[in-house]
């Protein structure tokens, strides 16, 4: 736990602008849920609105004075003095305290399985994962799912949105900055009554967010800085790659959202039940034809199969 107030410190004032990891893909099995309504034209990829470029650039320009002065040596630290393991113990332990609120955020997008993936995530970690610590549900194909306040806000409508570049925090925009407000004071109130010694780590790296996550993978800054000395205009660039991982989450919360997705299409192969097992052979007594409904249209009558000695009645086939 030392190694936590030490480093994880740090790293909940220290965000990165640009996560790198995929989109999670759906977890378990659910049954459709009913659909409301049609997704609108705005799932396309749309140019990116920069109105504000001048201050934007402005700001970005200061955040890179910041890293290159404070982020990159601490990354570096990090990486050079903890071990890889105990990095990915940091790293899963930090994902396992946001599940609870990507939990929330799937519910009022009407993401229902995304959502029994992210309880399901919580309850494995939290028990056979020791708190969080490993991330034994990603081996029971139960991967980590996109979830916050900001993509909850688009789901509802709010789909147009400038770019915006946050001191520090670094790339977003003016709604998903608005959604990390509320997620950041929805996951403050729910570390209040965390034990005193837990504290520290849960407010350190409990900051939530879309674009601009918490950066308890100070190796991942290498690629960053990487990126930076490879590119002619690296504020352009990273808000391309910043926009482009935002539209991917945006789009898979309008696709699996029973308010906006579309309804799966019938297969119109599928092979209609044709036949009924019963297996009372008190049946027999009184028998019965059976009668099938197919895709709402003529009934048709289907052959009655019983499993069972008979009880001196003779069958009657349909």
């Amino acid at each position: 736990m030392a190694i936590g107030k030490t480093i994880l410190g740090p790293i909940g004032a220290l965000a990165l602008a640009a996560s790198l990891s995929a989109c999670a893909s759906n977890g378990a099995s659910l049954p459709p849920p009913s659909y409301l309504t049609t997704p609108d034209a705005a799932v396309e990829q749309q140019p990116i609105s920069d109105p504000n470029e001048k201050f934007n650039r402005s700001v970005f320009e200061n955040n890179q004075e910041f890293n290159t002065n404070y982020l990159f040596p601490i990354a570096k630290a990090y990486t050079d003095s903890v071990p890889e393991d105990v990095r990915d113990r940091v790293d899963a332990f930090s994902v396992n305290l946001s599940e609870p609120m990507v939990f929330a955020n799937n519910i009022l997008q009407l993401r229902f399985q995304a959502a029994a993936t992210t309880f399901g995530r919580f309850v494995l970690n939290s028990t056979f994962g020791i708190a969080g610590l490993f991330d034994v549900a990603v081996d029971q194909n139960l991967a980590h799912q996109s979830g916050d306040f900001g993509q909850t806000l688009y789901v509802w409508g709010v789909r147009e949105s400038d770019y915006l570049v946050l001191p520090v925090l670094g790339p977003t925009n003016v709604r998903d900055a608005v959604g990390s407000i509320v997620d950041a004071a929805a996951q403050f109130q729910s570390t209040a009554l965390a034990p005193a010694k837990f504290t520290s780590v849960l407010t350190g790296i409990g900051t939530t967010g879309s674009v601009s996550n918490p950066l308890s993978k100070l190796n991942q800054v290498d690629e960053l800085q990487t990126l930076e000395e490879s590119s002619v205009d690296f504020y352009a660039l990273l808000r391309s790659v910043t926009d482009q991982k935002r539209q991917a989450e945006l789009r898979e919360a309008l696709e699996t959202s029973a308010l906006t997705g579309t309804p799966p299409v019938a297969d119109p192969n599928a092979i209609e039940p044709v036949m009924t097992i019963v297996s009372s052979p008190t049946l027999l007594e009184k028998p019965a034809s059976v009668v099938v409904l197919a895709r709402k249209q003529a009934p048709v009558q289907a052959t009655l199969v019983v499993v069972g000695a008979p009880k001196g009645a003779d069958v009657q086939a349909p």
